[in-house]
């Protein structure tokens, strides 16, 4: 019931500013694309994740190069037999975001079905690990926050978006799959963006050794400063 009643506040609120316009209530910079240009700090991530064995390749260069990934994951693609994988992602210091439920162009929904879309995905990724992980950054699908492909995002947008518990929408400012050029494409405070495929996987198998010799690669929320995500994992029986 109370669960209910939160949601139906939520959609209120978002009801309520479509009616005043859609005035953009999120402060400035909630959109991001890189991090800090004074820090020698990148972080690495990962979409989708429809595949669960290029997402275990993943995790091993994660424990072999003792580097994060964020995953910004999409709810449908999450497995109850997956559930081992996401608890290691944790345990190796991966971060994981939400992608949406089933990949829409947020522009194109209303703000409940984008509010729904997310809290979808988070309540599935609860069910999957078996306990709650608050998940605080989002990536919107195809980087699409705006009708008009020539506005940064649309504030109705962002804001249910930020209602439904998200400290920032997430893009990037590099995607390269040619290690070498993505080695000469990355800065301080980059975020690279990358799938859970073939091609992808063998691109960081390269890229990762690379960029170790500048950078920290740290997750998305350590990035941008945020405090880490606060969870309590049930202890696994000896």
């Amino acid at each position: 019931m109370q669960q209910r009643k939160k949601a139906f506040l939520a959609a209120l609120v978002l009801f309520l500013a479509l009616l005043t316009g859609g005035a953009q209530a999120v402060e400035k910079g909630y959109t991001v694309f890189h991090g800090d240009r004074e820090k020698n700090m990148i972080a690495l991530t990962v979409d989708d994740c429809y595949d669960s064995e290029r997402v275990a390749e993943v995790l091993e260069l994660c424990e072999k190069y003792d580097v994060p990934v964020t995953f910004f994951v999409i709810g449908s693609a999450l497995q109850d037999a997956d559930a081992a994988l996401w608890a290691r992602a944790l345990e190796l210091g991966c971060e994981i975001g939400n992608h949406t439920w089933s990949h829409p162009k947020l522009p194109s929904l209303d703000a409940r079905r984008i509010y729904q879309q997310l809290t979808r995905t988070q309540t599935r990724l609860d069910e999957v690990l078996g306990f709650h992980y608050p998940m605080q950054v989002m990536r919107p699908p195809y980087g699409s926050l705006a009708k008009d492909a020539h506005h940064m995002s649309d504030g109705w947008v962002v804001n249910a978006i930020a209602e439904a518990g998200y400290l920032h929408a997430v893009r990037w400012d590099v995607s390269q799959t040619d290690p070498e050029k993505a080695v000469k494409d990355v800065q301080n405070g980059s975020i690279l963006l990358y799938h859970a495929n073939t091609k992808d996987v063998r691109c960081l198998e390269k890229l990762i050794p690379a960029l170790l010799t500048d950078y920290t690669c740290v997750t998305v929320s350590e990035l941008l400063a945020l405090p880490a995500p606060a969870y309590e994992a049930p202890e696994t029986p000896v």
